[in-house]
């Protein structure tokens, strides 16, 4: 007995040093508040417009934002700030959590989804890089703490809707950088 703790205790320290474990993430919320995810979308041949993160079952996209909506829209998310310097972002209309899923091998790419909230690392989002100032409103690159991709407005699709993916984060892209608009809390 005592000779298969020491070598279950050998195992771990050899092949899992203290370093590589994951400790366990605050759960504590510092503040919350009710934003709109906000990017402006600076795709050539368009002029500079705002696109809303939505939720459209289980995928979010980004829905464009009229002039009207600027000045008195509604924030869709609410954004708290976690203990340990994080962010979950909940979608009002549902309750799901911003999250990344599926990570096909080392060089798949995980997804954006909308999923039950189990304030994992996966549901978890950091600002990185420097912040920027347009429009009166702050605008921040999101990495997600388990995958390091940054929440990214996509391309165009059918109608007046973006994608939203996950990629690498890229310094000051304006794809990547997000404001928290119509903020209360």
């Amino acid at each position: 007995m005592l000779v298969a703790a020491g070598g279950v205790a050998a195992y771990l320290v050899t092949l899992h040093p203290a370093g590589a474990r994951s400790a366990a993430l605050p759960t504590r919320v510092v503040s919350d508040q009710t934003v709109g995810l906000i990017v402006q979308d600076t795709q050539p041949r368009s002029a500079a417009q705002l696109v809303q993160l939505l939720g459209s079952h289980a995928s979010p996209e980004f829905s464009l934002v009229s002039l009207a909506e600027q000045q008195s829209g509604s924030g869709q998310w609410t954004a708290d700030l976690m203990a340990g310097n994080s962010y979950i972002f909940i979608f009002l209309p549902n309750g799901d959590c911003l999250g990344a899923a599926g990570r096909a091998g080392r060089a798949g790419r995980a997804r954006l989804v909308l999923q039950r909230c189990d304030l994992a690392a996966n549901q978890r989002w950091r600002r990185v890089g420097p912040g920027t100032l347009a429009q009166g409103h702050s605008f921040y690159a999101y990495a997600n703490v388990a995958d390091r991709s940054c929440l990214t407005a996509g391309s165009q699709l059918p109608g007046k809707v973006w994608g939203a993916d996950l990629s690498a984060c890229r310094s000051a892209q304006p794809d990547q950088l997000v404001a928290f608009w119509w903020a209360t809390g």
